[in-house]
């Protein structure tokens, strides 16, 4: 005697059952694809929004926005909001020119260096000399010995010629050394690309002499907290 299928097994074996449980699959595979896709392009987007805001390479507008910065500067409500405008401005300038300009079209650099200039002429309207003068001193203590590869704090310091061809001997093997050490790395990325920058800076301050460590610490004048990376992606 035959016996009667049962009915589920004839619509769990249906090709349109089969059909519909592919289709129900696959979406929920794209959705999950584009969930992670989407976390990712949040976490980069995160990334390039720093406008500025990197160990070793902070931007003077960037570092204008720190609250931090701004107490210690005395900024009036109508500087911290025109110092928010004018970082924004240029990070969203930047973020265009990375997104039309490929890095090797050597086109990018200077539009970049076009746009901090811009956004260095609305500072000096904004601050007054003594704001200047304080924020210049702060920059120093915000990236450390990366303002060594800077004209005017190799002056003041009266760095060499052969010093300053070993501090971009350096400063390139330090940016391959973090490259490399990033590369694949699924730790507490903040918690390296500082310890990186940390023994950057000490290899970099090596080149100097003891004298001219004296005068760049001086030439940071008070130490104040500025907390850039606390809660930062890199």
């Amino acid at each position: 005697m035959n016996s009667i299928p049962n009915r589920n097994n004839l619509i769990a074996t249906s090709p349109i059952f089969m059909l519909r449980l592919i289709q129900s699959q696959t979406a929920a595979c794209v959705a999950s694809m584009v969930l992670v896709l989407s976390m990712f392009q949040l976490a980069d987007a995160q990334r390039r929004d720093l406008g500025g805001l990197r160990p070793g390479n902070v931007s003077p507008a960037r570092l204008l926005t720190i609250d931090t910065v701004q107490a210690e500067l005395k900024l009036t409500e109508a500087q911290k909001a025109k110092a928010i405008a004018i970082n924004e401005t240029l990070t969203v300038g930047r973020r265009e020119l990375f997104a039309e300009l490929a890095k090797d079209s050597g086109k990018r650099a200077t539009k970049v260096t076009e746009l901090e200039r811009q956004a260095l002429a609305s500072m000096d309207e904004m601050l007054d000399d003594a704001q200047k003068k304080r924020l210049k001193k702060l920059l120093l203590q915000a990236n450390g010995a990366s303002e060594l590869s800077k004209k005017e704090v190799r002056d003041a310091l009266g760095i060499t010629k052969a010093q300053q061809n070993k501090i971009t001997e350096i400063r390139q093997a330090n940016a391959k050394a973090r490259h490399d050490a990033l590369a694949g790395f699924d730790g507490d990325r903040m918690a390296k690309v500082l310890e990186l920058q940390r023994e950057a800076d000490a290899k970099l301050l090596e080149v100097l002499t003891d004298e001219q460590r004296k005068q760049f610490e001086a030439m940071q004048g008070e130490k104040i907290t500025i907390n850039l990376f606390s809660a930062q992606t890199f």
